[in-house]
């Protein structure tokens, strides 16, 4: 099938999440097959999460980042983490997959990490660990669903499960209306949040301060954003996950 055999208003309704169930399967099976419908979604992706951070990200959030002369700069910062979030959108279906216990076999999740070059890959988690032995992963969520939060628990347990005893890392990051998951009051999982917590001490959550100060400027500047106990705040979330992409973690989308 030729990539133009999708409109661009069908790409456009993919990448914004308005397509059917039917035709979300028919454009992931042609996206497995065609390398150039692959990155022209991507581009599409990339470009509607530049327009909205331009819009959403309210002013004066640089005083919380703290700058040395070996950081990259903000725009390429911005490219890059929206190249992130492009791929990781079209990777992050694979955390539906039915589950089908908990061992190794159980676990056909698609991941993105950095290679040697600082270039963006992709593969089943059970190949990184083989190749790499790196078993430590960034569970990442940018919306307030939480149906996707349900999944992102459900996913880090099973890694921990399967690999809790092999020094496992898992952390589960939200940023922009992801944090109401993991706001006092709001989140719909805060004894689940707990449970897990004490269970495994290799698993961290983690709130954008970013997304806290937008949440605060939304609601008038007036309330504090009360966090889950032992959440813990990074000043970007994006800056965050590039961090550790180049500390040899890698990436899921939810």
């Amino acid at each position: 099938m030729n990539h133009k055999d999708f409109s661009d208003e069908t790409l456009n309704a993919f990448v914004d999440g308005e397509l059917d169930a039917a035709g979300r399967d028919e454009l992931f099976e042609a996206l497995g097959r065609n390398r150039a419908l692959s990155h022209e979604t991507c581009e599409l992706r990339r470009l509607g999460e530049m327009v909205r951070h331009a819009y959403d990200t309210p002013p004066g959030i640089d005083r919380y980042r703290q700058r040395t002369g070996t950081r990259p700069n903000r725009w390429t910062q911005g490219l890059a983490a929206s190249l992130l979030l492009a791929l990781g959108g079209l990777l992050g279906w694979a955390v539906h997959q039915p589950d089908t216990g908990l061992h190794d076999d159980s676990l056909p999740l698609s991941v993105m990490y950095w290679d040697e070059d600082k270039a963006f890959q992709n593969t089943d988690i059970r190949k990184v660990v083989a190749q790499q032995g790196t078993k430590r992963v960034i569970v990442h969520l940018n919306t307030s669903s939480a149906a996707r939060f349900g999944r992102a628990l459900d996913t880090a347990e099973r890694l921990l499960q399967t690999y809790g005893e092999e020094d496992a890392e898992i952390e589960i990051v939200a940023n922009a209306s992801a944090i109401r998951m993991l706001r006092a009051g709001y989140s719909p999982y805060a004894e689940r949040v707990h449970e897990l917590q004490q269970r495994y001490i290799n698993l961290t959550f983690l709130a954008c301060q970013d997304a806290i100060d937008h949440a605060r400027e939304i609601e008038g500047g007036k309330t504090e954003v009360q966090l889950l106990p032992d959440v813990a705040v990074t000043p970007s979330a994006l800056e965050h996950i590039l961090h550790r992409l180049s500390e040899g973690w890698v990436y899921l989308n939810v």
